[in-house]
């Protein structure tokens, strides 16, 4: 069995390959990292849009339950009708055809 000495080879395409395995070993090793940062900063915007996306629907569930208060006190009370403001406005019709304007 004939044993060949890998470090004291002198051939220049296995030092070439040495030399090529361990640059792209260290490039991969650079995007690994890189990949990391990149992944961290989608996580912590993931996680600040997921916490706006919850306070936005609080403020919504806080706004919709305050329209349906004021909605039940509009229909309940006849006299507060005169003084209040309806939630929604009346239709405006854009014809002319009985409008106490023609």
């Amino acid at each position: 069995v004939m044993r060949v000495d890998v470090e004291n080879c002198c051939d220049p395409k296995l030092e070439t390959l040495t030399t090529l395995d361990a640059e792209v070993k260290e490039f991969f090793e650079c995007l690994e990292e890189e990949l990391k940062k990149v992944n961290r900063f989608y996580r912590s915007k993931e996680s600040e849009f997921l916490e706006r996306g919850e306070i936005l629907k609080k403020q919504l569930h806080i706004l919709l339950d305050i329209k349906r208060l004021i909605h039940e006190r509009y229909r309940k009370s006849p006299s507060s009708r005169v003084h209040s403001i309806p939630l929604s406005p009346r239709p405006v019709s854009l014809s002319r055809q009985g409008s106490e304007f023609s």
